[in-house]
């Protein structure tokens, strides 16, 4: 009897698609006989569970679990996790505000300030917050992902006001790519603020202040060519 129910057991397990090995275990364990046999209450081997509870008790009492999980559990509202080594300060993480544009730095980032309280002296201060793809004198609403030491970066969610100077950038990759950063700005707009960037660069790196910049040479062809 041993060997036909064991020749039976092969059969469809290899039926079943069954590796050897595997085989032999099974074959194994189902004919070792159950350490719980005769027994009333449950177990679980193998990750199955075997039960020999009657099935109107166990009907009831997974009912009342079912209803103490449900009175339990409030409902609880969808947020956004912020990532491991974010810190939240000065702000929160993905915190909107919205700010008007002060400047440009020399990558091309909006630089916004916000007043904040120091948290060792207790001062108030401007802290600076940069933002990609705007225009100085915009009103953005803007949306915080990362706080540094001095300054936090955010990402651009709604121009409220836009400026003059805005224009569709003719690459729709101009706003992710960062080699077309003034792409949205007037080729005109373009030039000023690069000189004005030369003239903060010789008052601030290298201390003087009364340097004369000539405006940014331009051509007559503003796209589809490259320069160094």
């Amino acid at each position: 009897l041993l060997m036909i129910s064991t020749a039976s057991l092969m059969s469809r397990r290899l039926c079943d698609g069954f590796s050897p090995p595997r085989l032999v275990r099974l074959m194994h364990r189902e004919a070792r006989p159950s350490p719980t046999a005769g027994c009333s209450s449950p177990t679980r081997r193998q990750g199955f569970a075997m039960t020999t509870l009657s099935t109107s008790s166990s009907t009831s009492s997974s009912a009342k679990e079912t209803t103490k999980d449900s009175e339990a559990a409030p409902t609880v509202k969808s947020t956004v996790v912020p990532p491991k080594q974010f810190k939240p300060f000065p702000f929160q993480y993905h915190e909107e505000m919205d700010l008007e544009v002060m400047s440009l730095t020399n990558l091309g980032l909006g630089v916004c300030r916000r007043p904040v309280v120091d948290q060792k002296t207790g001062e108030s201060k401007d802290w600076v917050i940069m933002v990609p793809n705007v225009i100085p004198g915009e009103l953005v609403r803007l949306k915080i992902y990362r706080n540094f030491k001095n300054y936090s970066d955010a990402d651009l969610v709604e121009v409220l006001e836009a400026s003059t100077d805005r224009v569709v950038p003719r690459c729709v990759l101009s706003h992710i790519c960062g080699g077309c950063q003034y792409q949205h700005m007037s080729v005109d707009k373009q030039r000023e603020w690069k000189t004005q960037q030369v003239e903060g660069l010789m008052e601030r790196i290298a201390e003087l202040p009364n340097v004369q910049v000539t405006p940014t040479l331009g051509t007559e062809e503003t796209y589809h060519y490259r320069s160094k």
